[in-house]
């Protein structure tokens, strides 16, 4: 697991370090040279293109640039914003590489050679503003080359959101250093930074600081999920009825229910349309299935379950909200943890429903949309503001999120933390219900709602990549990830 910070978090703790006597140029050079040695170690170029811009972050390409022309190769360095002013380092930087003849028109690069390697050290941290054309033509003809390497952040990207201008670049690897940016962690600065490298140049400010949050993958997790003694019974597995399905809507439950049982837990139970019930018991027999066309009147199905999942597959008809109805009554007066999802989350926020005085555990699995609805804001102000977006809902409805989407955030009253696992595969429909299935599922077998979503997030990823793998990233199924999830949670 690792601790994530805010771009002005690490600024702050860059100038204390400076105020204790230590020198801005020191540390920038040593900044260079890691990344230089960690360029050549890991890169078989011979040709180095680095597209610096006017800040520090600029000032560390020059002085990469120079290190890998000191080194003996073939360096070639495009100063991206040559009418802007310059920090007082990067000049320096600049002059350095002018004086060994470094620097080159931006047309150098219209001639694209797969034997070039681009690094892009244009903005890092001090992006501000809108582009102007001639950045975004420099941006898009960067990103026909095959490999990039970005400096800090890949330019156009928000260090602390994610969130990406009109252009931004497309890294396959990223250096950063001192602290780790939240904003390669969420939205698109997940996808554009490539495969991440961190050096904290030795300083210690993971010790010393306070993260905003903690970024985790499944490795860091596995272990969560007790193993089975060898005279367990079902019942030791935790009992879970996943109440949705609703008419034409049927498949987002079964789903839910399938991955619930094919996790772990040892009785599940589904409660749906009753014109579901001939696809559920064909597909899945060992689930318990429960059709009626008058919720209100099942009676005893919600007894004896532990855990409830509720919500893929409904809509916003009187079945449906029956189906909240006697979830919330049965909740008010009975344990049981609960996990909103999908049409439960609209129904909550439509009808400004209050869980916070509701005793049981709850987990509620928003995507931005919903986030948005049950927050009273637009998709765009929950992108622009994750973190703070997770911790909004956690006050609101004293629940577990689990926040969907490039990045997803699981918050609790004292947590935040953002898996690292999955990718742009998983957006499909049904893999929704598939991960509320799985917390349920984690729930009912012994976890903590927070534990629980930590876990099935990762693992929902996981499966994601396993699945990238084996057929690329276009064209998942949500029923596909329940074989890839069994195997990862039995270490196959």
């Amino acid at each position: 697991m690792n601790k994530l910070f805010l771009s002005s978090q690490v600024q702050e703790y860059e100038r204390s370090y400076f105020n204790k006597g230590n020198l801005d140029k020191d540390l920038m050079l040593k900044a260079a040279e890691v990344t230089a040695e960690y360029i050549t170690k890991n890169y078989k170029h011979k040709k180095y293109i680095c597209i610096c811009g006017p800040g520090n972050n600029g000032g560390d390409g020059y002085y990469v640039g120079i290190y890998l022309f000191n080194a003996g190769f073939d360096v070639q360095i495009v100063d991206a914003l040559e009418n802007k002013n310059k920090s007082h380092l990067c000049m320096e930087a600049s002059n350095e590489a002018h004086d060994r003849g470094l620097i080159y028109k931006p047309s150098i690069l219209n001639k694209v050679d797969s034997g070039v390697l681009i690094i892009d050290a244009i903005f890092g941290t001090s992006l501000k503003g809108s582009f102007d054309k001639n950045i975004i033509n420099l941006i898009q003809t960067m990103n026909s080359y095959e490999h990039i390497f970005s400096i800090d952040i890949p330019s156009g990207i928000h260090p602390d959101t994610g969130v990406a201008c009109e252009a931004y670049v497309e890294a396959n690897k990223t250096i950063s250093f001192v602290g780790r940016k939240l904003g390669l962690s969420l939205n698109e600065g997940k996808i554009a930074a490539g495969e991440k490298y961190f050096h904290n140049l030795n300083l210690q400010m993971e010790k010393e600081s306070q993260a905003v949050a903690t970024s985790y993958t499944f490795n860091d997790v596995k272990n969560l999920l007790p193993k089975r003694l060898s005279n367990s019974h079902k019942g030791d597995h935790g009992s879970a009825l996943v109440m949705g399905g609703d008419t034409n809507m049927g498949g987002a439950a079964i789903l839910a229910a399938e991955a619930a049982l094919k996790s772990g837990t040892g009785l599940v139970s589904l409660l749906t349309q009753p014109i579901h019930l001939k696809a559920s018991l064909s597909r899945n027999p060992e689930i318990m299935a429960i059709g009626h066309d008058q919720p209100k009147e099942t009676g005893l199905a919600l007894d004896n379950k532990n855990v409830f999942i509720c919500g893929p597959g409904l809509s916003a008809s009187s079945w449906s909200e029956q189906i909240m109805e006697i979830l919330i009554e049965h909740i008010e007066i009975n344990s049981g943890s609960v996990v909103f999802d999908a049409g439960a989350l609209r129904y909550i926020a439509n009808n400004d429903l209050c869980l916070k005085n509701v005793k049981n555990s709850l987990v509620l699995t928003p995507h931005p949309g919903e986030a948005a609805d049950l927050l009273g804001l637009s998709s765009k102000d929950i992108q622009a503001d994750r973190v703070n977006a997770a911790k909004d809902l956690v006050a609101k409805y004293n629940a577990t999120i689990v926040l969907k989407g490039a990045g997803t955030i699981i918050a609790t009253d004292d947590d935040v933390f953002v898996c690292e696992e999955g990718g742009p595969e998983l957006a499909t429909g049904g893999t929704g219900d598939i991960l509320a299935g799985l917390i349920g599922s984690f729930i009912a077998q012994g976890l903590s709602a927070h534990n629980a979503s930590l876990l099935a997030v990762a693992t929902h990823g996981i499966a994601g990549s396993e699945f990238v793998k084996l057929n690329g990233e276009k064209g998942l199924a949500a029923s596909e990830l329940i074989p890839l999830i069994r195997k990862k949670l039995n270490n196959k």
